[in-house]
């Protein structure tokens, strides 16, 4: 195990985050924010945090030289999961430093809900945050939508750290998703390009709508990255615009997309995106649980315009099955197998090499094809039946991660039920509590509902949430690996 590299790379990440840090301090001075009674102001506590990653990046970097000879596979993991753990903790500090958090627990599970685009807060009342941190909240989701070693990848090539180990690690469903560039760093610099555009585009959608400029770059930081942070308690409902909540719902549906299809869109190459399969189960899926959601509220809600429900499905349901976890209603009061529906709809996510978490539509393509030719076998015993999507045979590789995934999902999900149910915590906040986390989602059912926040949840439930999001964002794999001693034998 080459620990040099590794802590080389986090040397590099950090002196990256130092920089970034300076934007919210810029922001704290900006608005001249005053501190909490004995503590730090916005301004220290970003600054001193600034200066902690800094001075840690630097000897890092500096004293431990990356020798990347011997860089493996092995180390590509540990570098990603690594990082997504360190660099949270320093994430935290802001939170911790300026007093809005009373326990570093606390502090942990706000930054690591937002790098791992979960969405899910221990904050009752936003309006006590100051400007800069709620902006820090949106950012740190932005950071991590697209994820922190892809920026590193397609701000410091020269690194040299271009293995495709790094790549199926952290970008979602990275073992189904496609190169754009031979070159690892260039297809970091395409998707990060396009990330920006979105990004842009958004933020100039929702400013023409009425948002401020502050208001309108945090929900597109949140929006793009399918985080769902936002500024207020109320979420996006704080905006009584059909035109705001269009232009939300018509980016939280493109960040659900295969990233490499929007580069295939720019260049063109529309037949060929309109016939990917994984596009046409992600807005097959969309569509009918729209229709369902709306007929069935219909049925069951009087005085509600029809119109008025298409648009509180529509955007639920987007917001749900992205994984993005923006509200505008609160879902907790429709009936029980609507949220039954949602919870389902969370599990499964969006498409791989997108922003969304969950299971991915790809895997679960790839599972039915696997049920239909093991039923094909018992008719046929002696038939060679090979799995295709899209027209394309599907390798070994790519079967068992979506059953080793799907298992592994499935295990940790119901071990974090048990261990919540253990700690006390009734049985439906419990469940959607886990389902959420594990699949970055953010808000559940019940207590940890639209209307409600993961204060309450004792101590150690909230590591085990912490671990739950950082499960769910590296996909179970690398995060396993640290833990298995054939990962640092020599």
């Amino acid at each position: 195990m080459n620990l040099k590299a590794i802590l080389n790379v986090q040397g590099h990440l950090l002196l990256m985050l130092a920089v970034v840090l300076v934007f919210p301090a810029g922001l704290a001075l900006y608005y001249q924010e005053s501190p909490l009674a004995g503590d730090l102001s916005s301004t220290a506590g970003f600054l001193i945090t600034a200066m902690l990653s800094g001075a840690g990046g630097y000897l890092l970097k500096k004293y431990l030289p990356i020798g990347f000879e011997s860089f493996r596979g092995r180390e590509g993991f540990v570098i990603v999961a690594l990082s997504w753990i360190l660099i949270p903790l320093f994430g935290a500090l802001p939170f911790y430093l300026t007093g809005v958090c009373d326990s570093f627990t606390d502090a942990f599970f706000e930054s690591m809900s937002g790098f791992t685009t979960t969405g899910a807060t221990i904050f009752s009342d936003l309006s006590n945050l100051s400007h800069s941190l709620l902006f820090w909240r949106n950012l740190t989701q932005w950071l991590g939508g697209m994820g922190i070693i892809m920026l590193i990848l397609a701000v410091f090539p020269e690194l040299g750290i271009g293995s495709f180990h790094l790549f199926k690690a952290e970008v979602p469903g990275g073992t189904t998703v496609e190169r754009i560039q031979p070159r690892l760093a260039e297809t970091a610099k395409i998707l990060w390009k396009t990330y920006v555009i979105l990004t842009v585009a958004e933020t100039l959608f929702l400013y023409m709508g009425g948002m401020s400029l502050f208001d309108a770059v945090c929900h597109s930081f949140s929006t793009v990255s399918t985080g769902g942070f936002s500024p207020y308690n109320e979420n996006l409902a704080h905006f009584e615009s059909w035109y705001l909540h269009g232009v939300v719902v018509l980016f939280m549906f493109l960040s659900g997309m295969n990233f490499t299809l929007h580069y295939h869109l720019f260049h063109g190459e529309v037949r060929s995106v309109l016939k990917n399969p994984e596009l046409r189960v992600y807005t097959s899926t969309l569509a009918f649980c729209v229709g369902l959601s709306t007929l069935w509220l219909w049925d069951h809600t009087t005085g509600v315009p029809l119109l008025v429900l298409l648009e509180q499905s529509l955007f639920t349901v987007l917001s749900i099955n992205t994984t993005t976890g923006f509200t505008t209603v609160d879902y907790n009061l429709w009936p029980v197998p609507l949220k039954f529906l949602l919870v389902v709809l969370m599990m499964v996510g969006g498409c791989s090499g997108s922003t969304s978490g969950g299971i991915k539509s790809i895997r679960l393509i790839i599972l039915f094809k696997i049920i239909h030719r093991e039923l094909a076998r018992l008719i046929h015993p002696r038939a060679v039946i090979h799995v295709h999507v899209g027209g394309k045979p599907v390798g070994a590789d790519h079967l068992l991660n979506a059953v080793a995934l799907t298992t592994l999902f499935a295990t940790f999900a119901s071990l974090s039920f048990l261990l919540m149910m253990f700690l006390g915590v009734e049985p439906e906040t419990a469940g959607s509590a886990t389902f959420a986390t594990l699949s970055v989602s953010g808000p559940g059912l019940a207590e940890v509902g639209p209307s409600g926040n993961y204060a309450h949840i004792p101590l150690a439930g909230k590591w085990v949430l912490i671990a739950n999001m950082l499960l769910g964002r590296l996909e179970m794999f690398s995060v396993i690996l640290l833990f298995l001693p054939m990962t640092w034998r020599k």
